[in-house]
């Protein structure tokens, strides 16, 4: 087999430190399957789910060949259907979607993101806070005001916080910045996530499992639609063995 005929499988797997083990980790290039991972930096800072597909794959073209399917950790599992859409949209066939602990939605993680990016300042406030600033209707109508606004808060916060523990002003204010900015990335995924079409959906879809998952799936209607479930911590999923039979299958 030549290798432009090998599965081709897109990734969509958040980069930085995690304890979960990643999508790499399954070394499916070892199995005859060509992997691409679309979530490089520079990252999209953009808050709807089809730009965010479509910057990303320009950003990063797939390599020659069609694509046979997508695969998507955690938050990104709706990003993973804006993606498909880009593909059938060009002329591929539409490729197989693998969901690997999808989040069942995206109101939580955004505004878990904002709560555990402040915790890291040693700020923790109210859950009244919380909610007034990171508001689910501003969420809905002004997604792009609501990133800007969390994210300006929370640069203006870790300032602060930064000088308080003796640091110059202006090392205060660039490394703010730099705090500011990578939230800035991780929140514009989640809120593209949120802003993403996964109904209707015609097209098969496998939901990949670990025992400590929720096994709750968000809503995309996919009449496909099956879950396999691993017998193994969150962490250890995408280096089992029997992960990594899931996925094959699904893309040969």
């Amino acid at each position: 087999m030549h290798h432009h005929d090998e599965p081709l499988l897109l990734v969509l797997d958040y980069p930085g430190y995690r304890p979960e083990a990643r999508f790499a980790d399954l070394r499916l290039a070892e199995h005859g399957v060509r992997t691409h991972d679309l979530l490089r930096r520079p990252l999209p800072r953009v808050t709807n789910g089809a730009e965010y597909a479509a910057r990303a794959l320009l950003a990063h073209p797939a390599p020659a060949g069609p694509v046979t399917a997508i695969a998507a950790y955690c938050a990104s599992a709706p990003l993973a259907f804006e993606l498909a859409r880009k593909i059938a949209s060009e002329g591929g066939a539409v490729p197989r979607l693998v969901l690997v602990d999808a989040e069942p939605g995206t109101l939580a993680p955004v505004l878990d993101s904002y709560r555990d990016a402040l915790a890291q300042l040693g700020v923790h406030p109210a859950e009244e806070e919380i909610r007034e600033r990171a508001d689910p209707d501003r969420l809905a109508g002004d997604p792009r005001g609501f990133v800007d606004a969390l994210v300006n808060d929370l640069e203006r916060r870790a300032a602060d916080a930064l000088r308080a523990l003796g640091s110059g002003p202006a090392e205060a204010v660039e490394s703010a910045a730099h705090m500011a900015g990578a939230y800035a990335d991780w929140l514009s995924h989640l809120v593209a996530a949120h802003h993403s079409r996964v109904s209707p959906w015609d097209d098969e879809v496998l939901h990949i499992d670990s025992a400590g998952g929720s096994g709750r799936h968000f809503a995309h209607g996919a009449t496909g639609a099956r879950a396999v479930r691993i017998d193994c911590d969150r962490k250890d999923l995408l280096r089992s063995e029997e992960t990594r039979d899931a996925v094959l299958s699904a893309v040969r």
